[in-house]
């Protein structure tokens, strides 16, 4: 046994930690990749920013609804919404000037032969719990 490495000791497969076990496991998590970063996180936005987009067609990516928005400006963020958002989404701007010209600029676009609509953005109210 003695101290080569080759006993039946800690860390299993052979010693000292390295394949199976020991210290070499313990430490593992500290160099992974970690937990909870999830996906690309959306930027925080003051709404008053935001122009809310309706009457998207189905397939409509976000680089062709970015296409139609750096028209009136310069686009901060550019969303299609999928599932229950369906055929909307949203374009962000840093001015609210921006948002303005966008506004009456963009209000008739057409996105893939559809004509697109859009409003200032409005923060849903949360729906009333029932008692």
């Amino acid at each position: 046994m003695g101290w080569g490495g080759n006993g039946k000791g800690w860390g299993g497969y052979g010693g000292g930690g390295g394949y199976g076990g020991g210290w070499g496991n313990m430490w593992w998590p500290m160099y992974g990749k970690g937990k909870g970063k999830g996906k690309g996180r959306k930027p925080r936005i003051d709404p008053s920013m935001k122009i809310w987009v309706g009457n998207i067609p189905e397939g409509a990516t976000w680089k062709e609804l970015q296409e139609i928005g750096n028209a009136a400006g310069k686009t901060k963020w550019v969303e299609v919404f999928k599932g229950k958002g369906a055929g909307t989404g949203v374009i962000a701007y840093k001015t609210t000037e921006e948002v303005d010209t966008a506004l009456q600029q963009l209000q008739g676009a057409a996105l893939k032969d559809t004509i697109i609509q859009v409003d200032r953005w409005v923060k849903a109210e949360p729906a009333p719990t029932a008692a």
